[in-house]
């Protein structure tokens, strides 16, 4: 059962929530930028926990908690100076990934933007294979900060909360084996958390599913166990008689014509399956150099990179044979640690996150991706195991340092060093 809100959807922000919001902001450890900073963002957090504590002290220590974790990548992703990036300009609606529906400019009832699409032609097994998990990663903040962009427009205008609606069309989707390894394997949990209650909470409510089979109950049966308070409420299920539940709060005109209602407009632009050989092949000049670095569960391991002068450029390549966390993370001192007992003792929240800390994959896609090191420091590139009891995972890679003069050097988890070649660069590959 949902908890009571302080500010509901719909209406203005209360003095109590105001009040919260304002004790969040002192409870905030992270820098926040003028353009995300505003009472409606930071209320968003409160009422995710508002959903999931009754206890006000619980409410503002979660609400801040998470608020600082989205504030670092923010900052890491730049997001706050990132330029609006529509829909038809994101490369995972661009080349076709998924499926794409524009958000409406009308709302519901409950000043909630409207945002239509349909799953028919959506296909994970193409996003796997077409595409490495941090780039869709990335694709899709790119995407929630235009959504977010979108909701607060509707807020300035209206003086109210906002989000946005979501209503799926199943039909016509088909599940596949790939499709339920997907969800068993915690992958489908592992993003909803990431994006709908770990960095954009409340932003997009509720997700209706709309003309689904009776199958589709099967997995959601099996996500509801792995999620937090309140996602039956978040993540509705209708069958073919939807229409009714609709009309409650939304006029038919604002319904598009594939779903009963009366607005041809609305339309969708299906995602479309690759063929095998437009798929991303492996760096073959790289892939019989890689350093093996083995991950036993609860375990992590780094590479250690010392950056003397600012505007260096920091590149990797790696592999896995399964989901790990990857990120990279940085210090300003030049202290050499105890390599035995730093593994043991690595704490990610106590250093500036520099690459995003996400659960990524690179059994079916090598990741490979670089950054500009902005100040000299010690970084890491660090491996996790953290999300498994039972599983070792086996990573291979690579790190180089390129310097302001083009001198690469490649960099190894036991701290050593060397010179190599242009034809070996990563930066090169990246480039080509």
């Amino acid at each position: 059962m949902s908890r009571v809100f302080t500010t509901n959807f719909g209406e203005s922000l209360s003095s109590e929530s105001k009040k919260r919001v304002n004790e969040v902001r002192l409870h905030l450890n992270q820098p926040i930028h003028p353009n995300f900073n505003n009472d409606f963002n930071i209320y968003r957090f409160v009422m995710n926990a508002e959903r999931q504590y009754k206890n006000r002290k619980e409410i503002i220590e979660m609400a801040a908690k998470t608020l600082n974790n989205h504030l670092r990548i923010r900052k890491c992703l730049e997001l706050d100076e990132l330029p609006d990036i529509p829909f038809a300009e994101n490369p995972i609606f661009k080349h076709r990934y998924l499926p794409c529906g524009e958000i409406q400019p009308f709302t519901d009832k409950l000043n909630r933007l409207l945002w239509y699409i349909e799953y028919a032609t959506i296909s994970v097994e193409d996003i796997s294979h077409g595409a490495k998990s941090s780039e869709a990663c990335k694709y899709q903040f790119w995407q929630f900060e235009h959504m977010l962009r979108r909701v607060n427009k509707q807020e300035e205008e209206s003086g109210k909360l906002s989000s946005l609606r979501h209503i799926i069309d199943m039909t016509g989707y088909e599940i596949n084996p790939f499709t339920m390894i997907f969800v068993s394997s915690g992958t489908l949990s592992y993003y909803s958390q990431l994006f709908h209650y770990e960095n954009y909470p409340e932003l997009v409510y509720p997700i209706e599913m709309v003309n689904i089979a009776k199958w589709v109950h099967v997995p959601y049966r099996l996500i509801k166990t792995m999620m937090p308070a309140g996602f039956t409420d978040r993540f509705r299920l209708h069958d073919g008689n939807f229409m009714e539940t609709l009309l409650e709060d939304l006029s038919i005109e604002h319904i598009p014509s594939t779903l009963g209602g009366k607005n041809a407009d609305i339309k969708c632009i299906p995602a479309i399956k690759k063929p095998l050989n437009e798929y991303p092949k492996p760096a073959s000049q790289h892939i019989g150099s890689l350093e093996a670095i083995h991950l036993p569960p609860r375990k992590t391991k780094f590479l250690p990179i010392d950056v003397k002068t600012e505007g260096c450029k920091l590149s990797w390549y790696f592999s896995t044979d399964g989901d790990v966390y990857f990120g990279i993370f940085y210090e300003p001192q030049l202290e050499i640690i105890e390599k035995s007992k730093s593994e043991k003792e690595f704490e990610t929240d106590s250093k500036e996150m520099v690459y995003p800390w996400w659960k990524l994959s690179a059994k079916l896609v090598h990741d490979i991706d670089s950054i500009e090191c902005k100040k000299p420091g010690r970084y890491y590139a660090v491996f996790h195991n953290s999300h498994s009891w039972l599983q070792n995972r086996n990573v291979k890679v690579m790190v180089q340092l390129t310097d302001s003069d083009g001198n690469t050097f490649r960099h190894y988890q036991d701290g050593a060093r060397e010179k190599i070649s242009d034809d070996n660069s990563i930066l090169r590959s990246l480039s080509s």
